[in-house]
């Protein structure tokens, strides 16, 4: 009869049991767990048995079975003894352990600057309480030509179909923001400004939506078209209190309107994809059926356990079965709420998104920044190990156990990592400090919802530590006493040396690689911000509440008055911001963009007219129907030809199926209006005798703040006390390249902060050598070697490691920087200056820290090397 198979039990946990609990325990506890994962294994993998046992194990650790520790107890002896050695060993090395301290604690910093920054962008709508269950719609439109272009917008009638058509959804809600427009709100006469972050929407909002509510209740809160809920920030800017609940603001329009607030909020978390200071609803009940107006966003949010996958196959034809036939096709999706930030970069974005590219190359970077500090501890602390031979010798020889020895490496280690993550934590709060302008928000270790991620983080800088310092215990502690003693460890030497070698290399790539890559950047940024816009972007004012005068042509004449005004025209959009699109073309129809304008508008923007005319007022026809001055990319879709022009062609607008006729009566040179990421597309003016948002003012760029000043003066004369709101227009065209200045500010501090790491490591590695060679130094110069030639003994080994380094990082950066700049259309090319740029830094920079410390060996008297030795 053969006997039960039987399994082993994890030894860890085993020894471990043995070393805290009671005897007296110990055998019926070890019984009672050996006869559960014996039956557990027999069922179950042997992972899922070991995980078991361990939960099972650690339910023992607690008072009643455990041992007490007296205060004289080996345990704790030995570790007092141990922290005491460190603290002596840290105070002996002050300068080595210094330089440990500082790399270490500047990699912490950064990588908690890039880990929180990253836990910030990633969280974005997640404060909803059922963000899971939340998700927008959104339509691709497909022109003539079959080109897809993605849009956030949607026709208002969508949101309370998908409620009627689909059991799934709970609640939908629409939003309608300003579209670049400002309101006159005012509490009382003295208190009045222009907001332009006003959101319209249902009742339904707040279904939907989790927004803390600080005064007032949010379930009737917009059941009432005279409702309005706004934010504390505005509650204290209006009324100078927060509990405002049941007081009222005016709109100063037509109508005047007086809104009462029904509720206050907190303000908007910075993580939200969307923000506002006032909700109201809407009110235009006959846009409810409309299908054919896209200028609204539409979110809809799923009962409990319904699948977006069972409902995605469904709204294409639902969608086609309420549109109006047209000849053209789109296509209807829907968008994870928490995915919109980083994954979605739609036209009319409620908000610049940010790029999940970004979030893997900050990722990447921080995770190298840490890497080349850990890199550069062992480096250091393996370099420092050949001195303390002799120690661990007379350790072992009195009775020291390598377990021991170990043991008070680790502790070494731990005290270094320790007093480098203190560093790091008031370095990466001294970061968040200076780099909130390029984070866009404030940042904080000392946030409440920071604290656990700290917690995490100093664990794993704490365990990442420890891997780093188990290498040199292990290497140190595992030698003979005799040989340690007498100082023969050749070959452990020289594995010592090579790794060493491998690390410093390491380490320089890391930084050649961050080096090459911020340059590129800032190559592009800047190849970007010089090319030719098309027009003077640089000499516009921008007025954006033009609409609230009265006579916006006396508005004119009136600053065209003053020396350093040269034009003055009048739009309802912004080139480089707030524009329109349309449908336009036959019989194949294209998006076009545009903007309504009148006939000053070209000159002064200084568009360039290449061909046909300029709008006039002497000509009544050009207001009329589709009377259009196009760009050159517009002309070249259209097909039409110079002869063409003046006359009229048949065209098809969006969203109408007959055809109309419309008539080109010039062309302007092609102009930028968006981001550099795409290429110039067809825009369009169209000439309309009506006031209008915007006024555009070209002014000289001399003396900027006395031409300020008289257009201030000339408004306060014409505006009837309204506040005074503008902006230059080449800081909208700095706003699109938001995200990638974002990226080259960030890349720098951090290649900076990489390569003082690498520095600081060669230089103590290069003093260590030094050390090591000072004997061979000092014969050399015995036998009359020159200064420059014992120099350069030592410099050349270091100036070829930076030379290797540079060789791996130079072509991973080459691909991995044409991969992102193949995402703009506009794109400036890697040229061999760059990389001789980048690896010339790093050389100079080796050959400094290097150099300075190898010329001052040479020139030292030879005499007392000798005598040291």
């Amino acid at each position: 009869m053969s006997l039960p198979k039987t399994y082993s039990t994890p030894r860890w946990v085993d020894r471990l049991l043995n070393a805290v609990c009671k005897d007296e325990l110990l055998e019926e506890i070890e019984g009672d767990l050996f006869e559960q994962y014996q039956i557990e294994r027999k069922s179950r993998p042997k992972w899922r048995a070991d995980l078991s046992y361990v939960i099972h194990a650690m339910h023992f650790l607690r008072p009643f079975a455990l041992k007490k520790i007296s205060q004289n107890s080996n345990f704790i002896t030995m570790y007092r003894s141990h922290i005491k050695f460190a603290w002596r060993n840290v105070l002996k090395h002050k300068g080595s352990t210094g330089i440990n301290v500082a790399s270490l604690g500047v990699g912490i910093a950064c990588f908690i600057f890039i880990f929180i920054y990253l836990k910030g962008e990633l969280s974005y709508d997640k404060f909803h309480q059922d963000s899971d269950r939340i998700h927008r719609v959104a339509i691709d439109f497909v022109d003539g030509t079959g080109r897809r272009l993605p849009d956030a917008t949607t026709p208002p009638a969508l949101a309370p179909a998908l409620k009627n058509e689909f059991p799934e959804v709970e609640s939908s809600v629409r939003l309608f923001p300003s579209w670049g427009g400002k309101f006159l709100i005012g509490a009382n006469e003295e208190s009045k400004f222009y907001e332009e972050a006003f959101l319209r929407t249902d009742s339904t909002f707040f279904d939907v939506f989790d927004f803390k509510v600080l005064y007032g209740q949010t379930d009737h809160a917009l059941d009432d078209p005279s409702q309005i809920v706004i934010t504390k920030r505005m509650a204290q800017k209006y009324f100078g209190r927060e509990d405002v609940v049941g007081e009222s603001l005016t709109i100063y329009d037509t109508e005047n309107r007086v809104l009462n607030i029904s509720a206050v909020l907190e303000d908007i978390p910075v993580n939200s994809h969307f923000k506002f200071d006032f909700l109201g609803r809407i009110t235009s009940e006959n846009v409810d059926g409309n299908w054919g107006w896209y200028n609204y966003y539409t979110y809809m949010k799923l009962v409990p356990g319904a699948k977006i996958e069972n409902i995605e196959p469904r709204l294409q034809p639902f969608y086609e079965s309420n549109i109006p036939e047209t000849e053209y096709y789109n296509i209807i999706y829907s968008q994870a709420l928490t995915d919109i930030h980083l994954k979605s970069n739609l036209k009319w974005e409620l908000e610049a998104n940010g790029d999940m590219n970004n979030i893997y190359i900050f990722a990447a970077l921080g995770i190298f920044v840490l890497l080349i500090s850990c890199l550069n501890y062992l480096n250091l602390t393996v370099a420092g190990s050949l001195r303390r031979f002799k120690e661990v010798g007379v350790r072992k020889v009195f009775g020291a156990h390598r377990q021991a020895l170990v043991g008070q490496f680790i502790v070494e280690t731990l005290l270094v990592t320790l007093m480098a993550l203190v560093l790091g934590s008031f370095l990466s709060e001294f970061l968040f400090i200076n780099l909130s302008d390029i984070l866009g928000r404030e940042v904080s270790l000392l946030q409440p919802e920071n604290t656990l991620v700290f917690l995490i983080i100093s664990g794993l800088i704490i365990a990442i530590g420890l891997v780093a310092g188990l290498y040199p215990a292990l290497h140190l502690s595992s030698f003979k006493a005799a040989n340690a003693v007498k100082g023969i460890f050749k070959n452990s030497g020289k594995s010592v040396l090579g790794l060493r070698k491998v690390l410093l290399v390491v380490q320089f790539a890391i930084s050649a690689f961050m080096i090459f890559g911020t340059i590129a950047v800032y190559q592009q940024l800047q190849h970007v911000k010089n090319k030719d816009k098309g027009f003077g972007a640089e000499q516009i004012l921008v007025i954006e509440n033009a609409e609230s005068v009265a006579n916006q042509e006396v508005l004119k004449n009136e600053l065209t008055k003053i020396p350093a005004v040269a034009q003055a025209g009048i739009s309802n959009g912004i080139v480089g911001g707030l524009n329109w699109t349309t449908g336009i073309g036959y019989p194949d129809q294209f998006t076009m963009n545009y903007v309504v304008i009148d006939p000053d508008y070209v000159e002064a923007m200084g568009f360039e007219l290449v061909a046909g005319r300029n709008f006039s007022k002497d000509r009544p026809t050009d207001t009329q129907g589709l009377t259009m001055l196009i760009n050159e990319t517009a002309f070249n879709e259209l097909g039409i030809s110079l002869d063409d022009l003046e006359k009229e062609i048949p065209m098809a607008r969006q969203n109408d199926s007959t055809t109309r006729n419309g008539k080109v009566i010039g062309v302007v040179k092609d102009f930028h209006f968006a981001d550099y990421k795409s290429s110039i597309k067809p825009f369009a003016f169209f000439y309309r005798e009506e006031p209008m948002d915007f006024l555009n003012v070209k002014i000289s760029t001399e003396n900027v703040s006395e031409t300020l000043r008289a257009i201030e003066s000339t408004w306060s004369e014409v505006s009837n006390g309204a506040p005074l709101e503008y902006f230059f227009l080449d800081q909208t065209f700095t706003d699109l390249l938001a995200e990638e200045s974002r990226l080259s500010n960030i890349l720098l501090y951090l290649t900076v902060l990489a390569l003082f790491i690498a520095v600081i490591g060669m230089f103590s590695i290069a003093n260590m050598t030094i050390k090591d060679k000072r004997k061979e130094i000092a014969i050399r110069k015995v036998l009359g070697g020159s200064v420059s030639g014992v120099s350069n003994l030592i410099v050349k080994k270091f100036i070829f490691l930076v030379l290797i380094a540079n060789a791996i990082a130079a072509p991973v950066a080459y691909v991995i920087m044409q991969n992102w700049l193949d995402g703009f259309a506009y794109r400036t090319s890697l040229s061999i200056l760059l990389f001789i740029a980048a690896a010339g830094s790093t050389l100079l920079v080796a050959w400094i820290t290097v150099g300075a410390q190898s010329v001052r060996a040479a020139v030292s008297n030879p005499v007392k090397s000798l005598r040291a030795e």
